[in-house]
């Protein structure tokens, strides 16, 4: 289904349970007799709408914590008409981002809802995008990561958000990562875990005996004690990424038997390093999967676009951002040199599977730019109303490197950054072709 089709389908499906493509409603035509279907005049096109999300807070109270959640009333409209309504509660969350102006929220329905078509489950983030002046970094990650086959691609649709009846902007309504069916559904033996910068913040970690990378868990979850330092599970995953480290960094790595390829899934790995390149994301949330002990590593859901699309630059994985007046190189390889990334890209076997998923990605691009186009359009009334309420369009915004002064503006560099990328990325993928490594 095209996206202009998906955007003016009525929203009868809001309730629905089915998991549907983020800007796929999943109506219906009813049955109709053929007489009267070829009597039936045409119907006018219904515009292009934002749905609206109220959050009312039991007594009023600001949501002023990302640890405390405050019992709340969520309604949602659509087409000025009252689609969903339910108690639950809401309370702060994300790391930098919860010291923003514009903060965003996490929401927990006592029952599990399906909104906005997406599958019906009790958690849902509301992302700000407050560094983010074109709203629009965040859907192209995620929908890339959709037509790159990733697995567990994240729902997101733009609404606007009222709190205790005050606006607060436009935001972007995802998924919550977490191990759930139509979300990260993986085996009850499987390992849900992130790269995390936050790790001190977390009730459990790990640090890699090789890399010394720091790891935390999503699931099993530690705060429901599901693991705990030095069970089972623990020892399984810490030896497991101990092993697949050795495996990686020794001699044989290239090796298909004694190397790298028996530990991790080299599809998802390829995909995820797309995506990522394509935007240039200096730093996603790096999350892992290891759907049952039994299977591969996956590197996914995709997470967390603050940075890319030229708002930060740093030269490499350990140096700070650079400051003003400095400005990204969009022609410029990031990942494959990368965390791990930086080894795969040695081994012409995983630099042949980027390139056959390359040339398959390659083909949806065109279409994908169309519907970026799209979304943009539906957006361009109710950004009007966000900068209205957060006034930074003229404004540098905390390591964003990119200030033009207007919406509009904003939108055309993604537009231009990306198609430059794409462009930069199939010139990079031939080049290295005939090198044994990159």
């Amino acid at each position: 289904m095209k996206l202009h089709d998906m955007l003016l389908a009525v929203s009868v499906a809001v309730l629905s349970s089915l998991s549907c493509s983020p800007l796929d409603y999943g109506y219906n035509e009813p049955d109709i007799p053929e007489k009267e279907q070829t009597s039936k005049p045409e119907q006018e096109e219904k515009p292009f709408f934002v749905p609206v999300i109220r959050v009312d807070v039991e007594d009023g109270r600001n949501v002023e914590s990302k640890d405390e959640y405050l019992k709340a009333v969520v309604t949602v409209e659509e087409n000025e008409s009252l689609v969903y309504s339910a108690s639950g509660r809401i309370k702060g969350r994300g790391n930098a981002t919860w010291g923003y102006e514009k903060k965003p929220y996490k929401l927990k329905f006592d029952e599990k809802a399906g909104l906005l078509g997406f599958a019906a489950n009790k958690e849902w983030v509301l992302l700000a995008e407050y560094c983010d002046k074109s709203l629009m970094r965040t859907t192209y990650m995620c929908e890339l990561a959709r037509i790159a086959g990733l697995p567990y691609p994240i729902n997101c649709r733009h609404v606007h958000l009222y709190l205790n009846d005050e606006y607060m902007g436009v935001y972007l309504l995802t998924d919550q990562v977490e191990k759930k069916k139509n979300r990260v559904d993986i085996a009850d033996d499987g390992f849900l875990f992130e790269n995390d910068n936050y790790f001190w913040e977390e009730p459990l970690n790990f640090m890699t005996s090789s890399r010394e990378y720091w790891y935390t868990f999503k699931y099993p979850d530690p705060e429901d004690g599901e693991i705990t330092a030095g069970d089972a599970a623990f020892r399984f995953i810490t030896g497991f990424m101990n092993d697949f480290e050795s495996a990686l960094y020794g001699d044989d790595f290239k090796d298909p038997d004694k190397g790298y390829r028996k530990y991790i899934d080299l599809e998802t790995f390829a995909k995820w390093f797309l995506v990522q390149e394509l935007i240039a994301n200096l730093e996603p949330n790096m999350y892992y999967v290891l759907p049952s002990r039994d299977a591969k590593l996956q590197i996914a859901p995709v997470w967390d676009a603050e940075w890319s699309m030229g708002l930060a630059h740093r030269e490499d994985e350990y140096a700070g951002w650079a400051g003003l007046p400095a400005q990204p190189d969009r022609y410029k390889a990031i990942w494959s040199r990368w965390k791990y990334f930086g080894r795969l890209f040695e081994d012409s076997s995983f630099a042949d599977v980027v390139r056959d998923e390359w040339a398959a990605l390659k083909l949806q691009i065109p279409a994908f730019k169309e519907e970026m186009m799209q979304v943009a359009d539906n957006i361009s009334e109710a950004q009007v109303m966000n900068f209205q309420k957060w006034k930074i369009l003229d404004r540098h915004v905390s390591v964003g490197l990119v200030s033009l002064g207007s919406w509009e503006k904003e939108v055309e560099y993604v537009e231009e950054f990306f198609a430059d990328r794409v462009d930069w990325l199939d010139a990079w993928l031939s080049d290295q072709s005939h090198k044994t490594s990159f």
